[in-house]
């Protein structure tokens, strides 16, 4: 290692002593302004922080994950556009539940006197949507998330079908209507010796009386198939024709047991049994959907959604049915309103999708691929529904024959309980054509039932 000599040291300590002495003189006597400019010059530079670039804003966290659930029944055509809204929506998950018709609503009805067990999104047909908007407190308000708005796309009829009685609240977005018609397997009326050409059909049977009087001719041709599905469907055909049925119009007074309408459509109806025209199914179950496949029956009372039905359940009949005028007068069995639950956790959501499943556009959608016929008026007018005709119908020009039933319609008042009645109804209608009571003893029990059921 080296070392300095002690020489070295001494000439170095006297230097900094000769140093520092003067140092001290300039700093007591100020010395003059150049040499205070020359201590300035020599003055160490001020120094500043380097500069750095601004940190980066952290990405927003992805969208929460949502799963939004929807219940409802028979054939709604949504599963396109279930899969159309989660691929522009990332975040959500759609799951859908389909059940059968009474057993769906009354679901619906516990699950929401419990306070818990709905879907996001509930499905409500005509038939049950009085009993439900009597509380509307049970769902949330769509007017809350700008529903207002949509009022204009729908015919009074139905944007007030789902409004409560005060008018301050708006429970549900309507989906279709159901005009009426008849469908029929051609090629069974061919082996029946029955025209098949729509409107020879629709001459067969001006009246109710003369579709019976059809079925008559029709059993006696032995084509192993039955005139019609099930005694309960030609039953509620005539029923939604009238002009009131269970309840005095802007009432609550139940007059089942005192229309004659309604004794009317249940005489016809035992007749039709008596005569051994049904295949005597029970509607929306499993042998009814078989009996589709199987060209179990001829005819049957066709609401708009019921294509739905055919097609879903019997893709291999394609072009073996068309479609005829209904006997009697227009009517509307049926259509739907998508609700969301107050109990549900996610309605700005719940509405989002229901706003668009319910748009004219997707109506329109709808109505071509199932049938459903729209109940929004920009899809009623849409030229695409009005000449269109539906290829697994042989053609028949659907677009018109249920545009007319649905600018015609008169809807009929339902009260409150309108659904558990009809339904008190069609359980009697069933025992008889199951043989397991008579048409008089059915009747009376009916009416108690119903009576039972407005409670």
């Amino acid at each position: 290692m080296y070392a300095p000599t002690q020489n070295f040291r001494v000439v170095a300590s006297g230097l900094a002593l000769a140093v520092a002495f003067a140092g001290a003189g300039c700093s007591k006597t100020g010395g003059s302004s150049a040499d205070q400019g020359a201590d300035k010059a020599v003055a160490a530079p001020k120094t500043t922080a380097p500069k750095t670039e601004p940190e980066a804003k952290p990405a927003p966290p992805p969208p929460e994950k949502i799963k939004l659930t929807i219940n409802d029944f028979g054939v709604f055509g949504y599963k396109p556009l279930y899969a159309e809204y989660q691929q522009s929506h990332p975040n959500i998950e759609i799951v859908e539940s389909v059940n059968e018709y009474n057993t769906h609503h009354s679901n619906l009805i516990n699950h929401l006197a419990a306070g818990g067990g709905a879907a996001d999104i509930e499905a409500v047909d005509e038939g049950f949507m009085a009993q439900l908007k009597a509380r509307p407190e049970q769902f949330a308000n769509l007017l809350d998330f700008g529903a207002g708005e949509l009022a204009k796309n729908y015919p009074p009829f139905k944007w007030n079908g789902s409004m409560s009685a005060d008018g301050k609240k708006q429970i549900g977005l309507g989906t279709d209507v159901g005009g009426l018609a008849m469908c029929y397997r051609t090629d069974i009326f061919t082996k029946a010796k029955l025209p098949t050409d729509p409107a020879a059909v629709s001459a067969l049977w001006p009246t109710w009386d003369k579709y019976v009087e059809t079925g008559i001719k029709f059993k006696a041709a032995k084509t192993g198939a039955a005139f019609f599905d099930a005694a309960t469907n030609l039953y509620n055909g005539q029923v939604f024709q009238l002009e009131k049925s269970y309840y005095e119009p802007g009432t609550s007074d139940v007059i089942v047991d005192k229309n004659p309408g309604i004794k009317v459509a249940w005489d016809l109806t035992m007749k039709a049994i008596a005569q051994g025209l049904s295949a005597k199914l029970v509607a929306w179950q499993p042998d009814w959907v078989t009996a589709f496949q199987k060209g179990g029956f001829a005819t049957i009372t066709c609401p708009a959604w019921m294509k739905g039905y055919i097609k879903e359940n019997a893709p291999g009949t394609a072009g073996k049915w068309n479609v005829a005028a209904v006997p009697g007068a227009a009517g509307n069995w049926g259509g739907s309103w998508l609700t969301i639950p107050a109990q549900g956790k996610h309605q700005k959501e719940a509405y989002e999708l229901a706003a668009f499943l319910t748009a004219p556009a997707q109506q329109v959608r709808v109505f071509k691929a199932v049938g459903n016929f729209p109940s929004a008026m920009p899809a009623m007018h849409d030229p695409s529904v009005e000449d269109f005709k539906d290829p697994f119908f042989n053609d028949a020009p659907t677009g018109k024959i249920f545009g007319e039933s649905a600018v015609n319609l008169k809807p009929q008042f339902q009260g409150e309980k309108h659904g558990p009645i009809r339904k008190a109804v069609e359980d009697g209608i069933t025992r008889v054509e199951q043989g397991r009571q008579k048409p008089d003893e059915a009747f009376a029990q009916a009416i108690k039932d119903a009576a039972r059921a407005a409670r």
